[in-house]
């Protein structure tokens, strides 16, 4: 029985062994798992960008179309009414520059008449003059001087008719030279307006030269939008591709996944078979390699019970106090390590029994009194260092005031059976793991379940 309890043994130890084992690559599939979901909606969303992108590029390229013929349509339009209008501006211009000359030479004319009107009207003046002389001398000369006098009459008389017509074309004349002088000004301005509007005409032309050219930019532009839309297209294409392949392996890896959980499953139920053989031979009388550490655990945790309910007679601390499950988190503390009420107290009373206990055997690897929750407040000192910077080290190093809830951890802390024998890796930080046995006893004090003592013991 002996021989089969450390076959058993060595058997739960394999089992556990890889029953760790499966756990790590299952935790390694699942992260791998999400990493491809996460790849496959990487992938999906620049699927998504993709087929935007490229509804985007068609998009623009219907535009452009659209823009290139309606400038096209216009720029036509307007090149054909531009050249009409310079056409017509071009005529109106050589018109107002003829007309300009014409009444330049028209008001030269006009006052050239003006002059001569002005030379009628002084020998006008001279003829009544002469007219009047000779009245005058008519009327010395008497009776022979009468004919004279009579002729003399009859020029004043013309005289006098001539410098009323000349007087009235005068002013005839200075009316229509004032005339054709502000209709020649204003023949200047059209002309200065028309040769404007030519220029105008001509800088229009130049700028429909540049919505020629800005035409032509827009089909470079459409081309450019092909040259991008044919590789986006691709693109999208082999996205899809990829995001299919992904698909499939991300349900290859998921299938695997579960499949493994499986297999921990059932490992586990083998150890949990395994442990069970154990306890059973060991519980059975039967004188194992366990059988005096079984023995040592019990007893430990009737002393530790009895030196808790002490402390309580004493006064130093209350029941409450002593099964305080407010754990109060350490501050800055990675891993993260716990306070309670309880822990001065384990504190005083724990660590010499523990020390003790970790020096008589070597397959002893600690001990530590747990509560019901699987809270570890007083630890073998080897395990109790201050935490630094380094989690990994603090994890292999600062395992007091930690709460351990793993599987292994609660079922020695929850066991109320006389003791419970488990197998288990202990993970010692930095992705090392350690294959031990857990060894474990309930703790009570005044038959209230507290706890439970462990043992880690090496194989």
């Amino acid at each position: 029985m002996r021989a089969i309890s450390e076959r058993f043994g060595k058997l739960g130890l394999e089992i556990t062994d890889i029953a760790g084992r499966i756990g790590d690559v299952t935790g390694q599939l699942e992260g791998q798992a999400e990493g491809l979901h996460r790849v496959v909606s990487a992938v999906e969303q620049v699927s998504r960008a993709n087929r935007a992108i490229q509804q985007a590029a068609e998009g623009a390229q219907e535009t452009a179309s659209v823009v290139r013929s309606g400038l096209e349509r216009v720029t036509g339009a307007v090149r054909v009414g531009l050249n009409a209008a310079q056409s017509d501006i071009e005529a109106l211009s050589q018109g107002a520059q003829s007309m300009s000359q014409a009444l330049a030479e028209a008001v030269s004319d006009a006052h050239k008449v003006r002059a001569s009107s002005e030379a009628i009207q002084s020998i006008t003046r001279e003829i009544q003059l002469l007219s009047v002389n000779a009245g005058v001398e008519a009327a010395r000369s008497g009776t022979a001087g009468r004919g004279f006098a009579v002729i003399a009459a009859a020029v004043k008389q013309l005289a006098e008719q001539t410098r009323d017509a000349t007087a009235l074309s005068a002013k005839q004349l200075d009316i229509l030279v004032k005339s054709v002088d502000q209709l020649a000004r204003r023949s200047q301005e059209n002309a200065q307006t028309a040769r404007r509007a030519s220029e105008g005409s001509q800088s229009i032309a130049l700028q429909v030269g540049e919505l020629d050219s800005f035409g032509r930019s827009v089909v470079e532009l459409i081309g450019d939008i092909d040259a991008i839309s044919n590789p986006t297209r691709a693109n999208a294409a082999a996205c899809a591709k990829v995001g299919e392949d992904l698909t499939v392996l991300v349900a290859g890896v998921d299938q695997s996944s579960e499949n493994l959980d499986r297999a921990a499953q059932r490992t586990a139920s083998l150890v949990s078979i395994s442990e069970a053989i154990l306890g059973a031979i060991a519980a059975s009388g039967v004188r194992t390699a366990q059988s005096e550490l079984i023995a040592t655990a019990m007893e430990t945790a009737g002393q530790i019970g009895a030196l808790f309910e002490q402390a309580l007679a004493r006064g130093e601390l209350t029941t409450a106090d002593l099964f305080d499950e407010g754990y109060r988190p350490v501050a800055g503390s990675d891993p993260l390590q716990h306070m309670t009420r309880f822990v001065g107290l384990t504190d005083r009373i724990l660590p010499p029994i523990q020390e003790a206990l970790l020096a008589s055997n070597r397959r002893i690897v600690f001990c530590a009194a747990v509560d019901r929750n699987g809270f570890l407040p007083t630890h073998n000192q080897k395990y109790s260092q201050p935490q630094g910077r380094d989690p990994v080290w603090n994890n292999a190093n600062c395992r007091n005031r930690r709460i351990f809830a793993d599987r292994t951890g609660l079922a020695a802390a929850r066991n109320q059976k006389p003791f419970l024998l488990q197998t288990y890796r202990r993970d010692m930080g930095g992705g090392q793991f350690l294959v031990m046995e857990d060894l474990s006893a309930p703790i009570r004090v005044k038959g209230r379940h507290w706890g439970g003592f462990r043992f880690g013991l090496s194989v």
